[in-house]
């Protein structure tokens, strides 16, 4: 007959747990004594030794039997996808500290011309670099094939070099980050992220986009950052974008990103913006408003002072020199531009004015209204009421005008003649019944 004790179990295991760490003890070889640190992956280990008088160190891959696989680096980070991250004393130009990556038999796959870099997650890893002014951040395989580089050059006033400060750990090189300081904030090109926070960026249905210190960034679901953290705006509740696009400020201008990618797609070179449609954005450069497409391509040229967005009669009300008009979504101009005021189009039908009076015209810019009338609005139902000489009228999409009402200053004068007439009747009717007698 068998017995089964749980705790008898649970302690067993833990007699077998230490048992193996024993064993692994008494199996570590001898060798790994003169080296100060050592990380074992199997039959090959990463050792360090450290000389704490002169501040100096250096790293090797090293095989069970302790033989050398690399020359002496400054150090050999952790390996993970195969990989692991070395910093050099020099490199092949004579740069020092330079970052790269070997296999476990101690041969380079991605050369040391990197000044920062990570460890490999998911077959992928950051690596940091000058580029021009700036620190330059990009993405690569385990091949060392580029998969993204973050555009730095878009944010010319960050991350710039002469204020960027390396942060590392003493007597380890890998996973040099560097740091920059904001408005006394600090901030860093590359984001690592919270397991909770990496769980909801991997579900998110769009880019995730975080907020740090009054700045954002854009990260994908494989934890790319498309857009780094200097963002001074983004556009969360679709106010001023659509299309795909989503309105970003970086200073005082303004640019797009994409809703599906998050990368940048326009470039922050805009004074202003308004939300798109029919497939046109209507932007400002110069102190003049025109139109790109979601490619950022000019498609109207920047010349109005004024532009209203385009409605579903394909026509967008402009205003040029303090004269007003309407344009298509091609640029033509569908109503000259001579009148002092031109509204939206609804029902095919739109408000102008000139001289001070108001008509309605059709997409042709034909006035279709006979009468011009001293107050009017645009339409927003099916029908809009108008004023001439204190008489209203109502408009209907055909351009056919019909009488209304009277307006209250009418109506004052009727009251007023009215009572006129009841005090001067009785006085004619008293006098001309004296006259009878």
């Amino acid at each position: 007959m068998i017995f089964y004790n749980k705790s008898f179990n649970i302690i067993f295991t833990i007699l077998s747990i230490c048992s193996g760490l024993n064993l692994a003890m008494a199996q570590k070889p001898g060798w790994l004594e003169k080296y100060n640190e050592h990380q074992a992956y199997r039959d090959i280990y990463v050792v360090k030794t450290i000389n704490k008088t002169n501040d100096t160190y250096s790293s090797f891959l090293v095989d069970k039997n302790g033989k050398k696989l690399t020359p002496a680096y400054r150090d050999i980070g952790k390996f993970s996808n195969g990989l692991a991250e070395f910093v050099t004393f020099e490199n092949h130009k004579g740069a020092l500290g330079m970052h790269g990556y070997l296999n476990k038999n101690g041969k380079i796959i991605i050369p040391a011309v990197y000044r920062g870099a990570g460890e490999f997650q998911n077959g992928i890893t950051y690596v940091i670099y000058p580029k021009g002014k700036q620190m330059g951040l990009s993405y690569l395989d385990t091949l060392g094939k580029e998969i993204y580089k973050v555009p730095v050059e878009l944010f010319p006033n960050d991350f710039l070099i002469n204020k960027a400060k390396a942060a590392y750990i003493a007597y380890h090189d890998c996973q040099e980050d560097f740091i920059w300081y904001v408005n006394d904030n600090l901030t860093t090109l590359n984001w690592n992220f919270g397991k909770f926070i990496e769980a909801d960026i991997k579900k998110a249905k769009e880019p995730f986009r975080f907020y740090y210190k009054g700045k954002y960034g854009v990260v994908d679901k494989n934890l790319i950052l498309r857009v780094p953290v200097a963002l001074d705006d983004i556009d969360l509740i679709y106010k001023h974008s659509g299309r795909g696009l989503a309105r970003v400020r970086y200073g005082d201008k303004f640019g797009y990103i994409s809703s599906k990618t998050g990368e940048v797609v326009i470039p922050f070179i805009y004074e202003d913006t308004q939300k798109p449609s029919l497939g046109r954005y209507w932007v400002k450069k110069n102190g003049k408003w025109g139109c790109i497409n979601k490619k950022g391509e000019t498609v109207i040229p920047f010349l109005y002072d004024y532009a209203g967005r385009f409605m579903d009669e394909n026509r967008a009300s402009v205003s040029l020199n303090g004269k007003f008009g309407h344009i298509d979504t091609t640029g033509k101009v569908t109503t000259p531009i001579i009148y002092q005021s031109a509204s939206y189009f609804k029902h095919g039908l739109a408000m102008i004015q000139l001289d001070n009076k108001y008509a309605y015209i059709d997409t042709s810019g034909k006035v279709v209204t006979k009468e011009w009338f001293s107050e009017a609005q645009p339409f927003r139902e099916d029908m809009v009421e108008t004023q001439r000489f204190g008489l209203y009228y109502k408009v209907l999409p055909d351009g056919s005008v019909k009488f209304e009402r009277i307006s209250g200053y009418w109506k004052g004068i009727l009251i007023l003649l009215g009572l006129m007439i009841l005090a001067i009747a009785p006085w004619r009717f008293f006098k001309a019944r004296k006259g009878r007698v």
